[in-house]
């Protein structure tokens, strides 16, 4: 099961990163409607996909994987900023989306996400 209070730490983390490496190039590519829509789509797809394939779920559960993500998408962030500013703004979309997630399951509302068709079980 996965542990929420973590990724929730790592998630916010990661933000405060990407917020940190976007001081670089202003606000420009946090308010970019290409980079909103992108963000939260891509959360909630990801967010689908860990729901729709146990195996991927157990994945993201091994010891080390979420670090890994987390410091992979500081990684990718400072080196796409030069090329595609607008990149940096999808990720902190798509973290801040993730938040939201969490928050309605910490709150005890479930996941939204977890309503939607997985293909599962039929």
């Amino acid at each position: 099961m996965a542990d929420v209070r973590r990724d929730g730490l790592l998630a916010l983390a990661t933000l405060v990163g990407l917020v940190g490496v976007g001081t670089r190039v202003g606000v420009a590519p946090f308010v970019r409607p290409l980079a909103v829509v992108t963000g939260v789509v891509g959360a909630l797809g990801i967010e689908w996909a860990f729901l729709a394939s146990p195996t991927l779920a157990a994945g993201w559960e091994r010891r080390g994987v979420p670090v890994a993500g987390a410091v992979g998408v500081l990684v990718a962030a400072a080196v796409v900023v030069p090329r595609a500013p607008w990149l940096l703004g999808a990720a902190a979309w798509g973290l801040v989306t993730y938040g939201c997630l969490l928050g309605c399951v910490l709150a005890g509302w479930g996941n939204p996400v977890a309503r939607l068709p997985t293909g599962r079980g039929r």
